[in-house]
C-alpha cells in the first residue's frame, strides 16, 4: 500500500472519529437537562441515584423487558403456552411479550462490557446512555459510501446529515431508550451491501455482499417490527431497475449463447444473481428467526400500513385511541412558521425533518442529474466484443451537448465504451434505488410523522453525493471569482440562519447582531482570499478550500444546530412525584393490586410500582381507552368505581361475553352503564327485567361485572392529565351510535395571583406560551369586604392585554361563555351560581388566604371524576378513598377504590 492510500485511510479514520465524537457528545449532553432548570428543579427530575428520568415512556417498557431478559433469559416475567408473557401489562389478563430482542441483546452486551471494565453501572444507567453509543454508528457506512464515490466533503455532509437528522436525533439522545437507535444503521447497511453485491466484479465478493445484505436484514428484523419496509424498497428498486433499463437502453442480460451453460450464464448476470441469492437466503434467514407465518404476516402487513390514516378514522366497535398519538398525525410538507423556517432543520415538517429545504432540493437535484446523464448516454447500448478493433478499447465520441454541465458536474471523463456501460449500470441502480426509496418513503410520511425517518437515508445519501460532486466541480471547473464569492455569501447566510439565538458553550447566546458581526468577519476573510491579486497556486487552493468548506457547512449546520438545541432543552417525561408515588405503591399496597389511569404512564406504573396495570402504551388500541376514559369523565362515582372493579378483576372477559350475547357493542356498553354503578342485586333486576336476559346468562354476566372479591385498585390522578383531558374525555364520551365524540378541556392558570389594590386581580391562562401572537384567557376577580362578595368575569385578549377585535363585524372576540361560577375559599364552598344557562364553561376560583387560582373548564367536566379527585380533593363522591403518600408534591394523587379486596400482604 503506497503512502497516498495510507494517508487517505488515516484522514478518513480521523474524520470518522471526529464525527462519532461530535454525535456522541451532543447526545450525551442531553443528560444535563434543560439549562433553564435550577439545581433544585433538576433534582426534581432525577432519581435517588442522580440519574435523570427517561424522556419518553416507552423507555421504561424497554428497560423492564431488558431486565426480564437478564433475569430469566426471555422477555416478560413468565412463559404461557410457550409464549413469553407480560403479566404486569393489560391486567388482569396480561399480554404477549414477543418483541424485537435486539435492544435487549445490545444493552446486555454493553452492560457486560461496563462490568468487565469495572465501571459498576446498573442496567438502568447503561440503558440511559445506550442510544448515545449506538446511534452515531450510522455515520460510518454513510461516510464510507459517499466518500468512495466523491470526496471527504460529500462523506462528511452525508454522515452529519444522517446522524443529526432531527427525527432520528429526537429519538436517540441520552435518556431515550428505544429501538429507534437501530432504524438507520441497519437499513443503511442493507442498501450499501445490496449495491456492492451488484457493483463489484468478483463473484466471491458478490456472494459475500449478498450474504451481508441478508445478515443486515436479519439483524434489523430483530431490531424493529417495520423491517419489511426495506425489503419492499429493494423489490421496488429492482422493478424500477428493469423498467428503466428499457427506457435508458441499458442492456441487463447477456445472450445464452455467450456462455457454455445456463449456470455460468446465471452467475454472470450480476443483478439477477444477487437478487435471487438475496431472496432465497433472506427468506431462509427470516424464517429461521421468526417463522414462516410471521414473515408472511410482515409482508401482508405492508399493505395494511398504506391505509393507516383511513384505518384510524374507521370505527367498527370501540373508538381507536391511536388517532390521538402524535407520531401518527400527518405532518406538514414544509415548516412555514417563520420566513426562514424552511431553511431550518426540525421535526415540524417532512422537509425540515431531513435537514431543511436545501438538503432536500440537493437530493432531488442529484437524482435529476443522474437521470439526465443516463438520458444523454442512452445512445451507448452494448459492447460488441466480436468486432474489430475491440470495442472496449474504443473511445466514445460525445457530441457537444453530451459534454455539458452534467458531465462536468460528475467530473468523469467519458472513456471507453466499457467504462461508459459500467457508469450507466451504476447510475441506473442509483436512480432506481434512490428514486423508489424517496417515492415510497415520501408516501409513508402521509401516514404519520413517525415515518419521516424512512426518508432520511435516501435524502441524506443523495445530498452527500451532491455535495461531493459539487465541491469537486468548484475545485476543478469554477475559476470565476465573482461566482465563488456569490457561493460563499449564500453559504455563510445559510450557516447563520440556524445559529440565531442559539446558546453555545463559552460564547453564550448568539444574538442576531453578534451573529451578523461574526458572519461579516468570515465573509471579509473569504472575500480577501477570493479577490487577492497575488497569482499564487497555494492561494487558489486556499480560496477554493474556503468556498467548499462554507458550502459544505451550509448543508449540515442546520441539522447540527437543531440537534444541539434539542439536547439543551431536555426535560424528562416523569419526575419525583410520579416515581415516588409508585415506589410507595410497591412498598405498601398488596401484591394483588391493579393500577389504573390514562395510558401515558402505564409503563412507569409497571416498573416503579411493580404492579399490574390495566392500561398502558402497548394496549392503546383496546376497549380500555373507552372504559378508562369513561371512568375519568363520568360524574357518577359509583359507576366509575364499578368500571375499575370490573376491568381490574375480570378484564375483557365480561365485555366479550356480553358482546357475544348482544352482538352489539353499543348495547353492551349501555347495559354496563346501567348496571356497573349499582349493587349486584339491583343489577340483576335490571338485566332480567329491563333487558330481558335469562337468569343463567344474567348470573354469568354478574360474575364478571360484579365480582365477589374485586381486586384492590389504585386510581392515579396526575397533573399531566389536565392537558390531556381533550383525549380522555373524547374517548370516554364516545357515542356508539354516531361513531363519534367530543373532547373537553381544562384551562388552568399556571400560577397563583394575590389580590391587589382594593381587592382586585387578573389571572391569566396562556394556551401557547411560546407563541407571542397567541391569546390568553383572563380571569378578572374583584372582592368586597362582605362575605360572599367575590365577583368573577372572563375574557380573551392578546398577550399585551389588548382586546381581540374581529375584522368581519368589528366586535370583540369572546369565545368563553360562562355557565357556572364556583368559588371555594379556604376549603369552603362560597358560591355555586349559574350565571348563563346557555354558557358552555364553568369556572372554579380557589381562594387560599387571598391568593387566587383560576380553573376554567368545559361544563361537561365540571362534575367529572377527574375534577373531583384531582382538583376538589374528593369532594362530591364517596366511592374512592385518598391514599396519602406525603411525597407527591401536589401533582400526583392516589385514590383507592372502596369495597375492593385489600387484605393481601406485600411480599
Amino acid at each position: 500500500m503506497d503512502k497516498s492510500k495510507i494517508l487517505a485511510i488515516t484522514k478518513s479514520l480521523v474524520i470518522i472519529l471526529i464525527i462519532l465524537g461530535l454525535a456522541f457528545l451532543i447526545r450525551f449532553d442531553a443528560h444535563n437537562l434543560y439549562d433553564g432548570l435550577n439545581a433544585e428543579q433538576k433534582a426534581y427530575f432525577t432519581d435517588d441515584t442522580g440519574l435523570p428520568y427517561f424522556s419518553e415512556m416507552d423507555s421504561y417498557y424497554n428497560l423492564r423487558m431488558t431486565q426480564d431478559f437478564l433475569d430469566h433469559g426471555h422477555f416478560g416475567d413468565e412463559i404461557v403456552n410457550g409464549t413469553p408473557w407480560d403479566s404486569l401489562s393489560y391486567a388482569p389478563e396480561g399480554r404477549s411479550a414477543v418483541y424485537p430482542p435486539m435492544i435487549a441483546y445490545v444493552t446486555s452486551f454493553l452492560h457486560y462490557l461496563a462490568e468487565y471494565f469495572g465501571e459498576g453501572m446498573s442496567i438502568k444507567e447503561v440503558a440511559f446512555f445506550a442510544s448515545t453509543i449506538i446511534a452515531p454508528l450510522c455515520a460510518i457506512p454513510a461516510f464510507i459510501f459517499v466518500r468512495r464515490s466523491t470526496n471527504d466533503y460529500g462523506g462528511i455532509a452525508a454522515a452529519l446529515l444522517l446522524v443529526f437528522s432531527p427525527n432520528y436525533f429526537a429519538h436517540t439522545f441520552a435518556g431515550f431508550f428505544d429501538t429507534d437507535m437501530f432504524t438507520l444503521i441497519f437499513p443503511l447497511l442493507i442498501v450499501i451491501f445490496f449495491i456492492e453485491s451488484i457493483r463489484t466484479d468478483k463473484l466471491a465478493y458478490r456472494i459475500l455482499f449478498a450474504i451481508l445484505t441478508v445478515v443486515s436484514l436479519g439483524l434489523f428484523s430483530l431490531s424493529w417490527i417495520g423491517y419489511m419496509f426495506y425489503g419492499a424498497i429493494l423489490v421496488a428498486a429492482i422493478v424500477a431497475f428493469i423498467i428503466l433499463s428499457f427506457i435508458f437502453k441499458v442492456k441487463l442480460f447477456s445472450p445464452f449463447k455467450e456462455y457454455s451453460n445456463k449456470l455460468q450464464w446465471f452467475v454472470n448476470q450480476r443483478e439477477l444473481f444477487s437478487i435471487v441469492l438475496i431472496a432465497i437466503v433472506g427468506l431462509g434467514v427470516l424464517t429461521y428467526f421468526h417463522g414462516f407465518d410471521s414473515v408472511i404476516e410482515s409482508i401482508t402487513g405492508l399493505f395494511g400500513s398504506v391505509n393507516i390514516q383511513s384505518s384510524l378514522s374507521t370505527v367498527i366497535d370501540y373508538p381507536n385511541v391511536l388517532i390521538s398519538v402524535g407520531e401518527l398525525q400527518i405532518p406538514n410538507f414544509l415548516d412555514g412558521g417563520t420566513t426562514y423556517a424552511p431553511f431550518l432543520a426540525s421535526n415540524n415538517a417532512v422537509v425540515n425533518g431531513v435537514g431543511g429545504i436545501i438538503p432536500f432540493l440537493a437530493a432531488l437535484a442529484f437524482v435529476f442529474f443522474i437521470m439526465l446523464r443516463l438520458y444523454k448516454l442512452r445512445v451507448v447500448k452494448s459492447l460488441k466484443l466480436d468486432k474489430k478493433p475491440p470495442k472496449a478499447q474504443r473511445k466514445f465520441k460525445v457530441n457537444k451537448s453530451s459534454n455539458s454541465f452534467v458531465n462536468d458536474f460528475f467530473n468523469e471523463k467519458l472513456g471507453s465504451i466499457k467504462e461508459i456501460l459500467k457508469i450507466k449500470r451504476i447510475d441506473l441502480m442509483y436512480l432506481s434505488l434512490f428514486g423508489a426509496w424517496i417515492l415510497l418513503a415520501g408516501f409513508a410520511t402521509t401516514q404519520g410523522s413517525r415515518f419521516i425517518q424512512m426518508l432520511v437515508i435516501p435524502v441524506t445519501l443523495c445530498t452527500g453525493l451532491f455535495v461531493g460532486y459539487a465541491t469537486n466541480y468548484i475545485k476543478e471547473k469554477v475559476d470565476n471569482n465573482y461566482l465563488l464569492w456569490i457561493v460563499a455569501v449564500i453559504s455563510v447566510f445559510l450557516i447563520a440562519l440556524p445559529l440565531i439565538n442559539l446558546k453555545l458553550p463559552i460564547i453564550g447566546l448568539l444574538a442576531p447582531l453578534q451573529l451578523l458581526i461574526i458572519a461579516a468577519v468570515v465573509l471579509i476573510i473569504i472575500t480577501a482570499l477570493i479577490f487577492s491579486t497575488k497569482s499564487d497556486s497555494k492561494l487558489t487552493v486556499a480560496k477554493k478550500f474556503a468556498v467548499v468548506l462554507v458550502l459544505t457547512l451550509a448543508f449540515v449546520v442546520p441539522s447540527v444546530a437543531s440537534a444541539y438545541n434539542v439536547s439543551q432543552n431536555i426535560v424528562p417525561g416523569t419526575s419525583d412525584p410520579m416515581w415516588n408515588s409508585m415506589t410507595w405503591v410497591d412498598k405498601n399496597e398488596p401484591n394483588q393490586t391493579s393500577i389504573a389511569s390514562w395510558w401515558d404512564f402505564g409503563y412507569v406504573f409497571e416498573l416503579a410500582g411493580n404492579r399490574e396495570t390495566v392500561f398502558d402504551g402497548g394496549t392503546q388500541d383496546t376497549p380500555r381507552a373507552f372504559w378508562i376514559g369513561k371512568a375519568l369523565t363520568e360524574d357518577n362515582d359509583t359507576l366509575s368505581a364499578g368500571i375499575l372493579k370490573m376491568i381490574s378483576t375480570s378484564g375483557d372477559v365480561g365485555l366479550d361475553f356480553l358482546d357475544n350475547y348482544t352482538n352489539n357493542t353499543g348495547q353492551t356498553v349501555k347495559i354496563l352503564e346501567d348496571t356497573l354503578g349499582t349493587s349486584k342485586e339491583n343489577a340483576k333486576s335490571i338485566l332480567m327485567n329491563k333487558y330481558k336476559i335469562p337468569e343463567p346468562k344474567t348470573n354469568e354476566i354478574l360474575n364478571y361485572s360484579h365480582p365477589d372479591k374485586p381486586r384492590n385498585v389504585i386510581f392515579v390522578m396526575s397533573s399531566d392529565m389536565i392537558g390531556k383531558s381533550y383525549w380522555w374525555s373524547y374517548f370516554g364520551s364516545w357515542d356508539f351510535d354516531a361513531k363519534n365524540s367530543t373532547g373537553y378541556r381544562y384551562m388552568q392558570a399556571y400560577s397563583e395571583k394575590p389580590l391587589q389594590g382594593a381587592g382586585n386581580t387578573t389571572i391569566k391562562y396562556d394556551a401557547s406560551p411560546n407563541d407571542p401572537t397567541a391569546y390568553v384567557v383572563r380571569t378578572h376577580v374583584s372582592k368586597g369586604s362582605a362575605n360572599n362578595s367575590t365577583n368573577v368575569s372572563v375574557d380573551v385578549a392578546y398577550k399585551n392585554d389588548s382586546k381581540i377585535i374581529l375584522q368581519n363585524n368589528n366586535t370583540t372576540y369572546d369565545p368563553i361563555k360562562l355557565q357556572r361560577v364556583i368559588i371555594i375559599q379556604d376549603g369552603m364552598l362560597m358560591k355555586n351560581e349559574t350565571v348563563n344557562k346557555s354558557g358552555e364553561y364553568t369556572i372554579y376560583l380557589m381562594d387560599f388566604n387571598g391568593s387566587m387560582m383560576s380553573l376554567i373548564m368545559d361544563s361537561k367536566l365540571e362534575n367529572s371524576m377527574f375534577t373531583k379527585l384531582y382538583f376538589l380533593s374528593g369532594f362530591g363522591q364517596d366511592s374512592f378513598e385518598f391514599v396519602d403518600t406525603n411525597k407527591t408534591g401536589g401533582e400526583v394523587f392516589l385514590w383507592r377504590v372502596k369495597n375492593s379486596t385489600n387484605t393481601a400482604t406485600n411480599t
